[in-house]
């Protein structure tokens, strides 16, 4: 007999089958995730080995905490080419360099504290950004735009907009993020280290770069010579650029004007420029050459449109270096190493009407020694001011116990010397004749600085008249000699020959040879001069001499343009 049939269950249907299906693997892959730590819980230590977030993404075997094990790469896709955006620079940010120090995952993504937290994995890739702190420091906006895959308006990295697949490596990073200087009201110096000195050295290499892109700018307070200058000194060098060479414009020829000097006093900053009561005043920084605007000294004089032209690197029309006084119309380069001397800035003499004369401290003896040369107060040269005592007696430039030379206006004492000759000869007499007074010869000014006295190069002006002019004669004085005076006899009354043997002697000859008995007319002159028993007794006739005919009782009567004689 046959046993009853056994039933079976009912089939479920398919509907059923792919439900139990999709929770069976759910289940299975949630206790997979648990398993491995995903789901883990976040009271372990940072440092904990247990592998967490880097089941989806990362390195569990990296070392670090969890967080720098779970950065790419791996992405969520298992790349690990910095071109993939899940990858792209995550290692340059969250690893310390030697340009900045490691950037919290925080700074860019919210860290959930579980797999399933909101905003976690419950979106499409790629990952949210939500930017932290830092990147929004300076009131910035930071944004990332997924489609070009750049950064913008970050505080680390400016206006840059980096491009994340496209990472550069920090040795190349210096001048990407900020300019090299950045712009104004930056101060325009490359010299970064000069007031960021904690962060950065003189070679650009950051000493610190914990101190660097975290959010603060570290600087120290700068004085002057934070940027120019060295010691207590802000005059270059060193100049802005660090530059220490005279040839750099911005080095030039600074110390000559403000360091200690021989020729002049040092100048005040001022003089030249625009001196900050701080750093970011207005007009201070705003860029490179530093503005010059020339006042006091360099204006002195009417020199109004003084200034310094750029291009050609000089002071024009300035004060201080003779402009419109010997045709000077600007300095020397600034950048020259060309040593100035006492004809740089003006002529020696200055020309007319200044006195021709190189004896600077006749006139100017509070400023030059007596060598003419050396600045005795240089505080009181290249001042704006011409310190001059003009003198008044004759004798302060020319002569000694009376007006004539020696000494001459060069300071000759022989009579060799054309400003000495025969001065004395003449001035003082030789017993012969009369003194022959100074205007017979030469305009005397009634003051020092009248025209015609010292406004004209050296020698002085020979204007004859007088006794030289008696008789009709055409006196001129050409080629160190005199010639037509009546007082050398080359004119004789009347027109007659005077039988002289030197009517036309030479300046510089003196002590009797030019001027001896005889010279001047003859002993006795020829006819119509009455000739035969009279002569040689000259005193028979002429009153003015002894009856020895040699000696000269009434000089004063002797050379003075007239003949005074009694017949017999």
């Amino acid at each position: 007999m046959d046993s009853p049939s056994r039933q079976h269950p009912r089939a479920p249907s398919a509907l059923l089958r792919t439900a139990l299906l999709w929770i069976t693997v759910s289940f299975t892959a949630m206790v997979a995730l648990n398993g491995a730590g995903c789901l883990e819980r976040r009271d372990l230590p940072a440092t904990s080995d247990v592998t967490r977030c880097a089941t989806c993404h990362g390195d569990p075997a990296r070392h670090g905490d969890y967080l720098l094990r779970a950065a790419p790469p791996h992405d969520l896709e298992g790349q690990t080419a910095t071109s993939y955006p899940g990858v792209g620079a995550h290692q340059i940010h969250l690893a310390a360099s030697a340009t900045h120090a490691a950037i919290a995952c925080d700074e860019c993504h919210s860290i959930p504290k579980q797999t399933n937290s909101k905003g976690h994995a419950d979106s499409r890739r790629p990952a949210e950004l939500v930017f932290g702190a830092l990147a929004s420091t300076g009131e910035r906006h930071p944004t990332y735009d997924a489609a070009t895959e750049t950064c913008g308006d970050t505080y680390c990295h400016r206006s840059a907009n980096a491009v994340w697949t496209s990472p550069r490596s920090s040795d190349r990073a210096c001048g990407s993020c900020h300019g090299l200087p950045p712009p104004a009201p930056h101060p325009q110096s490359e010299r970064c280290s000069s007031c960021h000195g904690r962060v950065v050295d003189d070679a650009r290499h950051i000493i610190d770069p914990a101190l660097h892109v975290n959010g603060s700018v570290e600087y120290d307070p700068p004085s002057c010579t934070t940027c120019h200058g060295s010691g207590m000194d802000p005059a270059p060098p060193v100049d802005t650029h660090g530059n220490v060479a005279t040839t750099f414009v911005g080095v030039g020829a600074h110390q000559a004007h403000l360091g200690p000097n021989v020729l002049g006093r040092p100048l005040a900053c001022t003089e030249c420029h625009t001196v900050p009561n701080k750093v970011d005043a207005p007009g201070h920084i705003i860029g490179m050459p530093a503005p010059v605007l020339l006042t006091s000294v360099g204006t002195s004089g009417g020199h109004d449109a003084a200034h310094f032209d750029p291009a050609t690197r000089t002071c024009a029309d300035t004060w201080c270096h003779g402009a419109g006084t010997t045709g000077h119309g600007a300095s020397p380069d600034w950048t020259s190493s060309t040593t100035l001397g006492c004809d740089s800035c003006h002529a020696n003499p200055p020309a007319a009407p200044h006195p021709q004369m190189k004896e600077c401290s006749r006139c100017h003896s509070d400023i030059v020694g007596t060598d003419n040369v050396t600045i005795i107060d240089p505080t009181r040269h290249v001042d704006g001011h011409v310190d001059v005592a003009v003198p008044t007696s004759c004798t302060t430039c020319h002569g000694g116990a009376n007006p004539a030379p020696p000494v001459d206006t060069n300071g000759d004492e022989s009579t060799t010397a054309s400003g000495v000759g025969a001065h004395q000869a003449h001035v003082v007499g030789a017993g012969w004749s009369r003194p022959v007074p100074c205007t017979e010869c030469h305009i005397v000014p009634e003051h020092t600085l009248d025209p015609g006295h010292i406004d004209t190069p050296r020698p002085a002006e020979v204007h004859l008249t007088a006794t030289a002019a008696a008789f009709g004669g055409t006196p001129t004085y050409t080629a160190g000699t005199c010639k037509d005076t009546s007082c050398h006899g080359a004119v004789f009354p009347s027109g007659d020959d005077s039988g002289g043997t030197n009517t036309v002697p030479t300046w510089t000859k003196v002590g009797g040879t030019e001027a001896a008995c005889g010279s001047c007319h003859g002993l006795p002159p020829p006819r119509p001069h009455p000739v035969g028993s009279l002569n040689p007794v000259c005193s028979k006739c002429h009153e003015d001499i002894a009856p020895d005919n040699v000696t000269f009782v009434r000089p004063e009567l002797h050379v003075d343009g007239k003949v005074t004689f009694t017949l017999p």
